[in-house]
């Protein structure tokens, strides 16, 4: 089964070892792109053809970010990760938004796999 091509937006890089680390045994994930910054995401993300976007987002920020990236790019899932200080969310974007709370590494494979 082909890697799944993926771009990290805005997030440390310990999250890229961990969820490949987490996906080690299911899929691979093919590291098209980390972009440190959101700056031109509309001109900078389409010729990478992701299949999956992971977002970081910042403290007190909504998704709104995550569904603007799935109208520009409607094939592809996005994921969002957030923080109040205490606890970590995973917002799965679609049309329709998912919040994955208290959310353990077999939901998160799952978001990624489309289980």
């Amino acid at each position: 089964m082909p890697a799944i091509r993926t771009v990290m937006i805005t997030m440390p890089l310990i999250f890229r070892d961990l969820i490949t680390e987490l996906m080690a045994g299911h899929r691979s994930l093919d590291l098209v792109g980390r972009l440190d910054t959101r700056e031109g995401l509309e001109e900078r993300l389409p010729p990478l053809a992701p299949d999956l976007i992971l977002i970081g987002l910042r403290r007190e920020e909504g998704d709104e970010i995550g569904l603007s990236l799935v109208s520009l790019l409607p094939n592809a899932k996005v994921i969002a990760f957030s923080s109040d200080g205490r606890h970590a969310f995973v917002h799965h974007m679609q049309p329709q938004r998912t919040v994955l709370s208290d959310v353990s590494p077999q939901m998160l494979i799952d978001a990624i796999l489309g289980s």
